[in-house]
């Protein structure tokens, strides 16, 4: 064991600092292999529902120009985004946990680590019986992947979705042909 951490390469210190800081910053993400596969498996469904949502409009109103993404065996664990301002922005909440179940034994409570994870995405918790919030600008014409690397990133961040894990995706203004989106490639 001495033997084999004798061999490990080194890395600079400043290598060091610099991977603490950009963790600790909002949005920035370092590489993560498994991270980038879980989003590239499940992105295009994620876009497509965003691009059907935009498309079929009106977009002076938010009502039920929303999705929702959750994880199937944890309906505790999902990150929602809803458009406003001509959908420019989406305002978007991950789960804290606060509205399910209130008793002691079934209640789902984030770890710190989850909660770092989702920090570091830009959420915060205004209300400790309310959900993590934040706004994100996605621009004109909007930027479907933004919003999509952001739900798929907290999922794996914060709730601990793999490329193996299924998904349930609520949208009830979107249409996704079937065709739409390819099969993963294994």
């Amino acid at each position: 064991m001495i033997t084999a951490l004798a061999q490990a390469p080194t890395r600079p210190l400043g290598s060091a600092i610099l991977a603490v800081i950009l963790g600790s910053v909002p949005g920035v993400a370092l590489a993560d292999p498994a991270r980038d596969g879980f989003i590239a498996t499940h992105r295009c469904a994620i876009v497509e529902r965003l691009r059907s949502i935009h498309l079929r409009g009106p977009r002076s109103t938010s009502k039920d120009r929303f999705i929702a993404v959750s994880i199937a065996s944890s309906e505790e664990s999902y990150v929602q985004c809803m458009y406003f301002d001509e959908d420019t922005k989406m305002h978007c909440e991950a789960s804290s946990g606060a509205y399910g179940p209130k008793t002691k034994d079934a209640r789902f409570v984030l770890s710190p680590l989850s909660v770092s994870a989702l920090h570091r995405l830009g959420f915060l918790q205004d209300d400790p019986d309310g959900n993590y919030e934040r706004t994100l600008e996605i621009g004109t014409p909007p930027g479907f992947g933004v919003a999509a690397d952001l739900m798929l990133g907290a999922l794996h961040d914060a709730y601990g979705a793999r490329v193996e894990t299924s998904l349930e995706v609520y949208a009830p203004m979107a249409v996704l042909p079937p065709d739409a989106c390819p099969p993963p490639v294994s």
